[in-house]
């Protein structure tokens, strides 16, 4: 049976929380953020791709730092990166199910760096967006 969006975005922030201890994860977008952080955003769902009992789903990550803190930059910097041992490239690849939780999770592009306003508080933020099949 293909998972809810519900269970996707609970399968997110436990692989998340597990692997990443030092980082903040929000299930839902906050009204204040404890930088660093990761935010589950939203989903796009298409079920076209495999008719009504299941389908392709968009999810976005928004990741959020510091600005005045260098050390957080970098760190953000590792996660995107393909090639870093800390990357959540590498994190989604060596647990592609999320526990059993969805047919397939990978990654299919990260960037979109940019300024990023929360509570009237400027951090530097980027995206990460992750394909699953549920």
């Amino acid at each position: 049976m293909a998972a809810t969006l519900g269970e996707l975005r609970a399968a997110l922030a436990s692989v998340l929380e597990d692997a990443l201890p030092a980082w903040n994860i929000y299930r839902l977008p906050p009204d204040d953020v404890q930088p660093p952080s990761i935010v589950i955003g939203g989903f796009q769902v298409d079920t076209a791709t495999f008719g009504d009992t299941s389908g392709r789903v968009g999810a976005d990550l928004q990741l959020i730092v510091s600005r005045r803190h260098v050390d957080q930059v970098n760190a953000l910097d590792d996660l995107l990166s393909p090639t870093s041992d800390q990357s959540l490239w590498v994190l989604f690849n060596g647990n592609p199910t999320l526990g059993e939780k969805v047919g397939y999770c990978s990654v299919s592009g990260a960037g979109d760096y940019r300024e990023l306003v929360v509570a009237d508080v400027g951090y530097y933020a980027a995206t990460i967006t992750l394909s699953v099949l549920l």
